[in-house]
């Protein structure tokens, strides 16, 4: 190929060296479009070697997409119809890849014949890709930038921007409905002479300039509840959080602020209603506290004196009468009992002895004791083993379990003996709390499971008190106990009996 150039072209010879070691592409066709000359930047960007291009056509290295349109352009260079003008199209290399190159057409004559044309192209694959990535870039950035815009435009909390100096740039629509003003009224505004409160202004205005001396910040980044002012000079609670950023190597401040106005109007009502519960409560207490002591000494003397009228032997009553005394006598004692129970209960809140070390198994023991003649009654059988110590008030222990316990002799099965199962395990939670869970099972009458929460409401009783005897105040007492304590009780009914289910921190 290039000893047909030196044939050829001897006049041109010196031009040689500058074309073959030029970077861009370039080729001396004749007018068929055989290939007389290509440089070296032919081979190295098209991947083939010289005998390989070796006269071979222009046209079998352009992509057919090009080629067509290609051949048309060369025809009318070599008739000489236009002038050169810069042309794009792709070559196809030998491992199949698209090289997109840019460049001018020219025509070589002689004696009136066009003897060959020449063309130099350079390699533009990487900028179209670069355009095509940048292209792409830019597409991104602009939905980037409109989704943002969208974000903050229909964003349900106020945005307000603010340069270093503290005034406004940016204000949202919610911003506007929150606090009246228009974004053309308040940009170019400092953020004290608008929604800042007077009280507050002067902290504003040094905590901005603390930050952008120093850097350092006390609510950057925190959330935070103050008052704000609108419009109309209203103040409102609202929930505010501030953020830095850097813009064109400038400092930004953005506000997001939420009208909390209402949430804090349903909190301090709920706090008042909070207060007079309590309030209601303490009266409550106190009444129950007063009307139980108070009424323990007429209940007292209703029970002696319908007991000396039954043992005075000179005193002559008819079988009726035996029969009522003995029903006020049984009325006086549940009174008592009932009347018992509301004391104590009415008395647990403010009981405040020391916790201590509690050993269960003595607590137990003795509740054994204590009910040694009911268990003996029903010939019960209790079974436990060793419990681990815990902290609580030895006194008010006790009386849970007594109560769990003596429920579990009162709520037996007619002609089974009852026997009563304390187990306990320990679990730890999600963090580093431990619990102990101890669980009181017995093999009596059970419960409808409907009722395993409202069982532990106060004066609640599931049977007549034809039937059993009770306050209906018991369970009531074991939950409040339980929960002085920082733990729970639960109710669950079986097959055959009940269990309650009992938890301390451990």
């Amino acid at each position: 190929m290039n000893s047909i150039f030196s044939e050829e072209f001897k006049g041109e010879q010196w031009y040689k060296d500058l074309f073959d070691n030029a970077h861009d592409l370039i080729h001396i066709a004749d007018p068929g479009g055989t290939l007389i000359y290509v440089n070296k930047a032919w081979e190295e960007v098209l991947e083939y070697s010289l005998p390989e291009i070796a006269n071979k056509s222009i046209y079998s290295f352009i992509d057919v997409t090009d080629r067509e349109s290609f051949k048309n352009y060369r025809a009318d260079v070599l008739q000489g119809l236009i002038p050169p003008k810069e042309v794009k199209l792709s070559l196809v290399a030998k491992s199949g890849k698209l090289v997109t190159i840019e460049g001018f057409l020219s025509l070589k004559s002689g004696d009136g014949q066009p003897l060959y044309t020449r063309a130099i192209f350079r390699d533009i694959t990487a900028k179209i890709e670069n355009e095509a990535r940048l292209e792409t870039f830019n597409k991104e950035l602009q939905e980037r930038e409109f989704n943002q815009q969208q974000l903050l435009h229909f964003a349900p909390d106020a945005i307000i921007a603010m340069n270093g100096d503290g005034h406004i740039t940016f204000w949202n629509p919610k911003a506007e409905q929150v606090f009246g003003w228009s974004l053309e009224e308040v940009k170019g505004r400092s953020l004290a002479e608008t929604i800042i409160p007077p009280q507050y202004r002067e902290a504003h205005n040094q905590g901005m300039k603390r930050y952008l001396s120093t850097g350092r910040a006390q609510v950057m980044g925190r959330t935070i509840e103050v008052t704000a002012l609108n419009k109309n000079g209203d103040e409102f609670y609202v929930s505010l959080t501030i953020s830095s950023a850097i813009q064109d190597g400038q400092t930004t401040f953005i506000a997001f602020l939420r009208d909390i106005s209402e949430q804090k109007r349903n909190e301090l009502e709920l706090d008042k209603k909070r207060k007079e519960l309590e309030q209601t409560n303490q009266h409550l207490e106190q009444f129950a506290h007063v009307a139980s002591h108070d009424m323990k000494e007429p209940i007292r003397k209703i029970s002696l004196y319908s007991h000396m009228l039954t043992d005075d032997e000179e005193n002559v009553l008819t079988p009726a009468s035996e029969d009522n005394l003995k029903k006020i006598q049984k009325a006086a004692s549940r009174l008592t009992q009932m009347v018992e129970g509301v004391l104590n209960y009415s008395q647990l809140k403010n009981f405040n002895e020391a916790a201590e070390d509690v050993a269960l198994v003595d607590i137990l023991s003795n509740i054994e004791t204590d009910l040694e003649l009911l268990i003996r009654e029903k010939q019960a059988r209790l079974h436990y083993n060793s419990f681990p110590s815990f902290r609580g008030i030895q006194f008010l222990i006790f009386q849970l379990f007594y109560n769990l316990i003596n429920n579990a002799l009162k709520f037996s099965r007619p002609g089974v003996h009852p026997v009563i199962t304390i187990t306990h395990r320990i679990i730890h939670g999600v963090t580093d709390n431990a619990f102990i869970e101890i669980s009181v099972a017995d093999n009596g009458i059970g419960f409808d499971p409907r009722y395993s929460e409202t069982i532990f409401d106060t004066f609640t009783r599931l049977h007549s008190k034809n039937q059993f005897e009770g306050t209906g105040l018991g369970l009531a007492l074991c939950k409040h106990i339980a929960e002085k304590h920082g733990g729970s009780i639960s109710a669950e009914s079986r097959s055959q009996g009940a269990a309650f289910i009992v938890t301390f921190p451990f």
